[in-house]
């Protein structure tokens, strides 16, 4: 089951892979995060009876991917009898998801007056997984859903994802 996290994890989460980064030079200060990195920490920020709330089991929590830091990502999943969720943070914006070749069917989603929309994979032809992406000031919170290490997908993982976003969307940055 490790592994289909992983899978999961490695598919939904670095959907931006390939956005680029520019080099900086000069001299910057930090404070308590490092630069480049984004503040909110889904696993610290997210309450386990929230995560509860969301049909996921809060002790099955994996932070980053097999324990190793995406560098530009603060992720965190959780497994539950059904789908997985996950989300990830990162500072790369809502733009930048929308422009990412590897992302389809863009559909917007009402987030009590915050900038949000649903996307699918182009590569998830069995249509087992679903992100929603939420604008913040620092760059995006993606929250995905996955059926994958389930036999049967029994609701539409973009409904999931979106009942899910609006449950945490008091929970992330502004």
């Amino acid at each position: 089951m490790r592994l289909v996290t992983v899978v999961g994890l490695i598919s939904a989460g670095l959907v931006l892979a390939g956005c680029g980064s520019e080099a900086v030079s000069g001299d910057a200060e930090t404070e308590g995060v490092a630069a480049g990195e984004p503040v909110f920490s889904p696993c610290d920020d997210i309450p386990d009876d929230v995560v509860r709330s969301l049909g996921v089991d809060p002790t099955t929590k994996e932070r980053d991917i097999m324990g190793v830091k995406q560098p530009g990502w603060n992720i965190c999943g959780w497994m539950g009898a059904g789908p997985s969720l996950s989300v990830f943070a990162t500072n790369h914006s809502l733009d930048d998801v929308r422009a990412n070749q590897k992302n389809t069917e863009f559909t917007p989603v009402d987030l009590e007056g915050r900038s949000g929309f649903s996307y699918r994979e182009i590569a998830d032809t069995d249509r087992r997984s679903c992100d929603v992406a939420v604008g913040t000031s620092g760059g995006a919170v993606l929250i995905s859903v996955s059926y994958l290490g389930v036999d049967a997908v029994v609701e539409d993982p973009c409904v999931i994802a979106t009942r899910a976003t609006r449950g945490l969307v008091g929970y992330l940055p502004a």
